[in-house]
């Protein structure tokens, strides 16, 4: 995008990056020299990218940000919409002031996809005295200059010698084209405004972006931009901007992680914003998320990809518990939130999801699958909020609270999904789940067009005979509106043994 951009009188840089696209589906299937590298998930891969841009500043005071578009540009949508009541549009030319930390999305003549992103942070992320630092101040940082960056097995450059104790920090002017990997380890901070990035690993980066489409695809190996695994304790992540190659923050059997203000770009097939299994005592606080697959998901098993596996560390306990996300913006082609679904099969212990409170987040597009799928597809596999029990799995006790949907138009998926399903129809590996107990949304606001909206579904599994408990219990609809109106109850599916169902 050829914009001029300026910050207090500063020249500031725009960052080619990529976002998941959801519009009309190709015909046939890559070129096998792409397929020879890039795996995906299954073939063909109707997952496509587009070139999007992103800008970054920060400031001490005050914030003066103006931006110059092309003469192309005849109007812009600002997104949320507690920042567009802030930045001012005429004759080509943007401009905002503020004194507090402001992020937000341009959509040049309302493009939803090629968007130009904008994040002024506040002062300068601190840091935390530590006993080891690790510090990228200026410049790009790859295997070729830096010490701490070697090539994996499977090609992957990545940092994996952080001991316990120890700051990594990340300056403004810095780009680490590296994922950074902690096992095992306690007392860590990753910090700062610079860029960790593998989007260069992307299909399309020989070329720098420059064309329309790309196919979404990504490594059979490919790896997180950081991973935390293997009973990692107290690690916090501060300020970073995050330009994935496959998902951005992924955390595996650990404890005690906080993510504020971070930044993520997550664009191929399966691109998850923030992906969890057996993770405790988390919060996400401040971040800027804009996700190919799910914004923030939990679950208590591996999935699917290789690198992810946490091998030689025994899981102690299969449970996700006390989470909070908050002030957060969110972007997706695919679903928001999922939480369960991925477990164990255990009954003795059950595989345990609880005490998540999901609350003040603007959740800015929800462009899946525009152009359509059947029922079918729509039915099993879409929702805003979706929450799942799959082999034998609870999932209780979570709230969502002051929300704020943009319905993109031509949406036809559903809001809210729950469902303990059977045996026949759990989804990848799973069996049967169990229960879904206490779930409340107060104060969660769809506007947009609801047009082709599938109805949302409240459901659990048949009986399957004598002593079967399964159950979806304690569900309530609190202050729920779409368009002003408030959420009918006539449009949902709500079957089997489903109670205690509440419509304030």
């Amino acid at each position: 995008m050829d914009v001029k951009i300026t910050v207090n009188g500063e020249t500031v840089k725009a960052f080619t990056t990529l976002v998941g696209y959801s519009g009309e589906r190709p015909e046939g299937e890559p070129p096998e020299a792409l397929k020879a590298e890039y795996n995906g998930l299954n073939w063909p891969c109707k997952s496509e990218t587009v070139t999007a841009y992103y800008t970054k500043y920060e400031f001490q005071n005050t914030a003066k940000l103006e931006i110059e578009l092309p003469e192309t540009v005849e109007f812009v949508n600002i997104k949320p919409e507690s920042a567009a009541k802030l930045v001012k549009f005429s004759n080509g030319k943007l401009t905002v002031e503020t004194d507090e930390t402001l992020y937000f999305v341009i959509q040049p003549n309302g493009d939803i996809f090629r968007t130009l992103s904008v994040f002024l942070d506040k002062a300068e992320i601190r840091r935390t005295a530590k006993t080891n630092i690790i510090e990228f101040s200026e410049g790009v940082y790859t295997a070729e200059n830096c010490e701490y960056i070697r090539i994996d097995e499977h090609g992957n450059p990545v940092i994996d010698c952080i001991k316990d104790d120890t700051l990594v920090y990340i300056g403004k002017d810095a780009v680490v084209k590296a994922s950074i990997e902690l096992r095992g380890v306690r007392n860590v901070e990753i910090a700062g405004t610079g860029i960790i990035s593998l989007v260069d690993r992307c299909v399309g980066a020989d070329e720098s972006f420059v064309k329309g489409r790309y196919f979404g695809l990504f490594r059979y190996y490919a790896k997180p931009n950081i991973l935390i695994r293997s009973g990692c304790k107290s690690i916090k992540i501060n300020g970073v901007t995050l330009d994935c190659e496959f998902r951005g923050i992924v955390i595996r059997n650990s404890k005690d992680i906080h993510v504020e203000r971070v930044k993520i770009f997550a664009s191929p097939e399966n691109a998850d914003g923030i992906n969890c299994y057996n993770t405790s005592d988390l919060t996400v606080d401040g971040c800027f998320i804009n996700s190919k697959d799910d914004c923030f998901c939990m679950y208590n098993s591996c999935d699917s990809i290789p690198t992810l596996f946490d091998g030689g560390y025994e899981v102690r306990e299969a449970v996700c518990r006390n989470v909070e996300f908050k002030n957060c913006i969110l972007s997706t082609v695919c679903r928001p939130f999922v939480f369960g679904g991925h477990a164990t099969g255990s009954t003795s212990p059950r595989c345990l999801i609880e005490e998540l409170n999901i609350h003040d987040v603007e959740i800015i597009e929800t462009p899946v699958h525009l152009f359509g799928y059947d029922e079918k597809f729509s039915f099993y596999w879409t929702a805003i909020m979706r929450v799942l029990s799959q082999s034998e799995q609870v999932v209780r006790n979570i709230t969502f609270e002051n929300i704020n949907v943009n319905i993109s138009e031509g949406y036809n998926g559903k809001l809210f999904h729950l469902h303990v399903r059977d045996g026949k129809s759990a989804s990848y590996t799973e069996s049967r789940g169990y229960a879904i107990e206490n779930i409340t949304f107060k104060n969660i606001s769809f506007k947009g067009d609801a047009s082709n909206l599938y109805p949302s579904v409240i459901m659990c599994r048949e009986s399957e005979g004598d002593g079967d408990d399964s159950h979806v219990s304690g569900v309530v609809f609190d202050n729920v509106t779409v368009n002003g109106t408030p959420f009918d109850a006539e449009t949902m599916i709500i079957e089997g043994n489903v109670s205690e169902f509440e419509l304030v």
